[in-house]
């Protein structure tokens, strides 16, 4: 009896033994992400090519002549003859102050002008009466003095006259606003009735015919452009293409974004849309920043590396861990470097150089 109360209790333990195995194996396994403490990186392999859009430079389109226009005398305008929108060639009469008054001064320095001229009609007569009296002996000399004084004031009197004609036909003019050259009306500040000055500000004209661009170019590749360079150019962000030729160089290169200014002209007749002052544009400097940057080599984005110079290095990811790796690298364009000793295209490094790691850092790559 014993013997089989002894067997029924091993029976006991040894079932509540299994089902306690069995519970533990059914838990799930644990999270390795939650457990690690190792550092999420971003790992990127070396490129054998240069994308082709750090070949570009953003600038803007801007009219080579472009004006505000005010008027020349004071006064009520009396026309405005053009609206915002319209094209003007150069001279035409964009708007007309009150001319009633201008229109008699001018009138009253007219005649002012044929009396002075007469009057010096009658003086040349006289003097030279004088002359031929005082060499035939006819006449002292204190006549002769006398009439060659006549003259010269007579001579003076319609040179005054004839500057003050000359002046009231000026400010007439004035009273014209004309364009100074071809160009499209963008602003009409004023209208009929409206007092104006010298300082008032009635049109803004702008030439959309002769358009230049403005771009900053990488100091990596200008070099390779010269005044005469055509690169293409593409509306943004219709990608309407235009043609372009390199007209000035800066002298300077800005310490901040390490670029250089460039100005070239849009080319006539090579644009496939209508080209607007004002508007943002890309220019293709492929050819020349292709031969800066060499047709072969490995390059990296400038934040993956950490360098003074041509001395550097990069974090290299093997097994789960990071290595330091000196490399030696040259700038090429902003952002990008080419490293030229220290690294094969196989590896893969950490995108941001400036991450707190040391070597053997566990990390995991992160997408």
């Amino acid at each position: 009896m014993k013997a089989v109360m002894a067997a029924a209790m091993v029976a006991v333990a040894a079932g509540g033994c299994s089902g306690g195995a069995s519970a533990k194996a059914a838990l799930p396994a644990p999270d390795a992400s939650q457990t690690s403490n190792a550092l999420g990186v971003k790992a990127i392999a070396p490129a054998t090519k240069l994308e082709a859009n750090v070949m570009q430079a953003t600038g803007q389109l801007r009219s080579k002549q472009e004006a505000t226009l005010s008027a020349r005398a004071s006064g009520p305008l009396t026309r405005v003859l053009v609206k915002v929108g319209d094209k003007v060639k150069k001279g035409q009469v964009l708007a007309q102050l009150d001319t009633d008054t201008l229109q008699i001064a001018v009138e009253q320095a007219s005649a002012a002008r044929s009396a002075a001229a007469a009057l010096l009609d009658g003086a040349t007569i006289d003097v030279e009466r004088a002359r031929k009296l005082a060499t035939s002996g006819s006449l002292a000399q204190s006549g002769l003095d006398k009439a060659e004084v006549g003259f010269r004031q007579a001579q003076a009197q319609a040179a005054q006259a004839a500057a003050a004609y000359k002046n009231a036909q000026q400010m007439l003019k004035d009273a014209s606003i004309v364009a100074p050259f071809d160009g499209v009306i963008t602003a009409r500040n004023k209208n009929v009735g409206d007092m104006v000055n010298t300082s008032t500000s009635i049109f803004g004209i702008v030439d959309t015919e002769g358009l230049e661009v403005r771009v900053l170019v990488p100091e990596a590749i200008i070099d390779r452009i010269q005044q005469g360079t055509v690169a293409q150019g593409s509306l943004n962000p219709s990608g309407a293409r235009f043609e372009v030729k390199v007209a000035n160089l800066g002298a300077v290169i800005d310490p901040q974004s390490r670029t250089v200014e460039v100005l070239a002209d849009v080319v006539p007749g090579k644009s496939e849309a209508t080209l607007r002052p004002g508007a943002l544009v890309e220019l293709d400097f492929s050819a020349v920043a292709g031969e800066a940057a060499g047709d072969q080599g490995l390059f990296l984005p400038a934040q993956a590396v950490s360098s003074k110079g041509q001395q550097g290095f990069v974090w290299v990811v093997q097994d789960g861990k990071v290595q330091r790796r000196d490399v030696k690298v040259q700038r090429v364009l902003p952002g990008y470097v080419r490293v030229v000793e220290g690294l094969s295209s196989q590896e893969q490094v950490v995108a941001d150089a400036s991450l707190p790691m040391k070597d053997g850092t566990a990390v995991r790559v992160v997408q």
